[in-house]
């Protein structure tokens, strides 16, 4: 069913207020974007903001976090998926609000076989001609996607994922408002310009259109099924790439035990040791080795085949480090490891730099107090668990803000962490990550790779040398034609523009007020009588008039300047 933009405004509007949330909703701007919003801000009130039919005594007793979870749910896939975003973001949210948001689920009703039949028929023909079985009811349901068990007509098995109709279009209404709120807020709201939500506004929309897109998560198996196609322990789904589109994917089927499921595992003699060390190996591999790593290991999507290999799937969700950033992961681990605070505080600059400026006097005694709660253990000691709880304090503290790719890096690292301790109570990720990290290390800053930079360099050098001159002389002729020319973007000129029209109507308003009062003054000294020059309608019009206008450059200098200006653009 789509839904209108204003429509969708209305929904989020009335949802927020019911929940609890009317303030953040103001703040956001939706009061100016819903008409009905005065009118939804009184119903909620009235029927209690905590839930549908909850008291106003009741809302206030449902903890904050338990409210926007709430709030989160009912919105739908988009916002679910925002919420399982910001939970992986205690460097912006206290642990309260991340732990609740954890707990989001994109489970959903399941869509009628005969709608998905009908997707796939017009993706890719007809589901009897293209599959010899298909199992009607699902194998899961979520938010974005419906599986199905299905049979080729050579034998194999394989799993078929239906994008649900009507998703793509819900979500990218919701994603275009949620840019337009982020714009807004970021204008009014200090709090939000802090934290560049903008900016994060943009990269979940990236990274939600592109999980919509099953093309994108087919093409992340397969680059998986590269990466480890020599990895002893973990295998990767094959894709059937003549059976997918954007909106149907088809792959081979993944059976097997969760990795969770330790009584099946008891019983088919695994060693639940080593297959916890294994698996974390290759995560952590992924991540140091080759920068591209799944990003939901979630025991969901990791199951122990009876040969006691592990499949791993579902890429929808994936994470990228840079080299450049990957050598500073691994160049904190080895500060970390040797307990240096400077070098431990200037790999965090460059991991998560500052918004605004920073107290590095202040960061420094922070970053000392972190490392003494680990002097005197191993890295392989340290439960990466509290590790990362205390870090990201730490950067909440001093506005140092994460790339979106190391926040998901971070909450990667906890969910491999609990998957593997409840396979091996004793397991510590610090182990592995030390483990991989020298060797990754090595591979990243040893002489071949030196070697490799160098040669790279040496190269670009030579490429830039050789175009210098024609640069050169193109930069010259330019400047002789045009002089030098000074270009700034229009945002820049908004600050200006504002200005300079509140002081041409300050200016107008106080020469208009100036010709008022001596006006009134010639009246007032030519009057017969002083009774007749307080009841000349000059004088009353001319006194309210400059009375109106003092009124104004009285106001226009406090708070209600700043509402004009937030309305005007608003409205803009």
């Amino acid at each position: 069913m789509s839904v209108t933009q204003s429509e969708r405004y209305r929904q989020i509007a009335e949802v927020l207020i019911r929940h609890g949330w009317s303030t953040v909703a103001e703040q956001v701007g939706l009061r100016a974007r819903v008409p009905s919003f005065a009118a939804l801000l009184r119903r909620g009130h009235g029927t209690g903001e905590g839930g549908r039919g909850r008291p106003g005594r009741e809302r206030t007793r449902t903890p904050a976090p338990v409210r926007l979870r709430e709030a989160l749910e009912e919105l739908g896939p988009t916002f679910i998926k925002l919420g399982q975003m910001l939970a992986t973001r205690e460097d912006i949210l206290p642990v309260a609000y991340t732990h609740e948001l954890s707990r989001l689920q994109s489970g959903t009703e399941p869509v009628a076989f005969e709608e998905i039949r009908t997707i796939i028929a017009d993706q890719l023909g007809d589901v009897s001609a293209l599959y010899a079985e298909f199992d009607e009811a699902p194998l899961g349901t979520a938010s974005i996607g419906q599986t199905h068990r299905a049979r080729l007509h050579d034998g194999a098995e394989v799993v078929v994922k239906v994008r649900k109709p009507g998703v793509a279009e819900l979500v990218d209404v919701d994603l275009r408002i949620l840019e337009e709120l982020a714009t807004v807020a970021s204008r009014e709201w200090t709090l939000a310009r802090d934290y560049d939500i903008v900016a994060l506004a943009d990269a979940f929309a990236r990274t939600l259109r592109a999980e919509l897109d099953f093309t994108r998560e087919a093409a992340n198996a397969e680059h998986f099924a590269r990466n480890l196609a020599d990895d002893p322990l973990v295998s990767i789904p094959a894709v059937h790439p003549d059976l997918c589109t954007s909106q149907v994917l088809t792959e081979q089927f993944a059976g097997g035990m969760r990795i969770d499921d330790t009584e099946a595992l008891d019983r088919a003699g695994v060693d639940r040791p080593a297959l916890a060390r294994g698996a974390t190996r290759t995560i952590i591999h992924m991540v140091l080795a080759d920068g591209f790593f799944h990003a939901d290991p979630h025991p969901g999507n990791l199951f122990v085949r009876e040969d006691g290999r592990i499949w791993l799937i579902d890429f929808g969700m994936v994470g990228e480090l840079d080299d450049r950033l990957r050598g500073d992961i691994l160049w904190l681990l080895l500060a970390l490891q040797r307990d240096n605070t400077d070098a431990v505080m200037d790999h965090l600059l460059q991991i998560a730099p500052p918004r605004g400026t920073v107290d590095r006097r202040a960061l420094r005694t922070d970053v000392d107090r972190l490392l003494a709660t680990l002097r005197g253990k191993d890295l392989a000691d340290i439960s990466m668990l509290d590790f990362f709880s205390r870090l990201t304090a730490l950067l909440r503290r001093h506005r140092l803000q994460l790339p979106g790719a190391v926040s998901t890096l971070l909450r990667m690292l906890v969910l491999t962490e609990a998957s593997a301790i409840t396979l091996d109570p004793d397991f510590r990720l610090g182990q592995v990550l030390e483990e991989v990290g020298r060797s990754a290390l090595v591979d990243q800053w040893g002489p071949h790779a030196l070697a490799g930079r160098l040669r790279h360099d040496t190269e670009r050098a030579a490429r830039i040398a050789a175009d210098l001159p024609q640069r050169l002389l193109a930069l010259l002729e330019d400047y002789e034609a045009r002089g030098i020319e000074v270009q700034l973007p229009p945002e820049d000129f908004e600050p200006l523009v504002e200005r300079v029209e509140a002081t041409g109507d300050r200016v107008v308003a106080g020469i208009t007020m100036s010709a008022l009062i001596v006006g009134i003054a010639t009246v007032a000294a030519t009057g017969d009588t002083r009774v007749g020059r307080l009841r000349d309608p000059l004088m009353l019009v001319g006194g309210a008039a400059a009375g109106v206008l003092g009124a104004y450059l009285a106001a226009d200098a406090g708070p209600a300047r700043s509402a004009r200006r937030f309305v005007r653009r608003m409205f803009r």
